[in-house]
Order: structure tokens, then sequence, then C-alpha cells
């Protein structure tokens, strides 16, 4: 019986010492590489609003920005405003078509944008209808600005400022 035992130890002692995990294989070839996407924020929102248009007897225009849009989150923001009118982008502020006016931008505790038109002068506008097409509002969160430093952005450039945050430009 102790010979019975002795060999089944012996034989598990055995097996236990001559198992071992499978050999690594050789490395397989390198894959190539996937093209880079295209540079963007999630954080980044666009908001876009209608046509609309500025005259003599109404200089401002107001912009409701939606409720996720926090008055907090203006304070610790870039707000950009562009304004289209003959299928040309403007940035906001600063002045219009042939520099016909100006406008100013305001942000109030309630994320609602105020569009202010002036005569180029800085004197209340005074001058003819002016149709904006469209009106592009842009929040970049504070955390997602501080890149800017490394490579300069003219956000007074409608379409490098879409280029960058990866945005449409329509």
């Amino acid at each position: 019986m102790k010979t019975k035992i002795l060999i089944a130890v012996v034989a598990v002692f055995a097996m236990a010492v001559s198992c071992k995990k499978g050999d690594t294989g050789p490395a397989g070839s390198a894959g190539t590489n996937g093209s880079n996407g295209s540079n963007g924020n999630a954080n980044v929102k666009a908001f876009y609003f209608g046509k609309d248009s500025i005259l003599s007897t109404r200089t401002a225009l107001v912009f409701s920005l939606p409720s996720s849009v926090t008055s907090n989150m203006i304070d610790s923001s870039i707000v950009l405003v562009y304004h289209s009118t003959s299928g040309l982008w403007f940035a906001s502020p600063g002045f219009g078509i042939n520099a016909l006016y100006q406008i100013r931008v305001y942000v109030d505790n309630t994320s609602d944008v105020y569009l202010k038109a002036l005569n180029p002068d800085g004197t209340t506008y005074s001058g003819v209808k002016t149709i904006f097409d469209k009106v592009k509002v842009i929040v970049v969160p504070s955390s997602d600005f501080s890149g800017f430093r490394k490579k300069q952005v003219d956000f007074n450039d409608y379409k490098a400022t879409m280029k960058y945050f990866g945005l449409s430009e329509n």
C-alpha cells in the first residue's frame, strides 16, 4: 500500500513539475496605422439661429440659448458670435458688410445673447434694413481653450475658427 501511495505522490509531483504554460510565439507583424480623424471637441457647443434683420427702429436682436447653457457656464467660457449676411460671415462684435454698421454683443445672466447694431461711429443705428441670414453662437468651456497658446486662432476669421473646432461652416 505504501508503494501505491508513494507512486501516486511521485506521479502527481512529476505532473506538477512538468506542467508549464505554453510557450510565447513569435510577435506578429505590425498593422498599418489608421488615418487621423478630424480635430474637434465634444464640449464646444454651436447654436444656430435663423433669419432676422436689423433696421433703424429695431437695432437689437435677442437669441435665447437652451437651458443647458447656464450662467456659470457662460461666465467661465468663451462665447463667440457670428452673423451671415449676403452669404458672408462676420465676427460679432465687429463691423458688418461694407462696414455699414457694427455689432456689439452682450450676454445676460439668463444666457440670452443680444446683438446690438450701431452706426460705424458708435452712434445709434440709423441705416437701412439689413437681413442676417443666420446667426451662430459658439460656447467654448474654459477647460477647452488652454490649447490656444500653442496654436493661435484668429477668432475674427470665421472659417479658421470653424476649422479649429471641427464645426460646420454652414
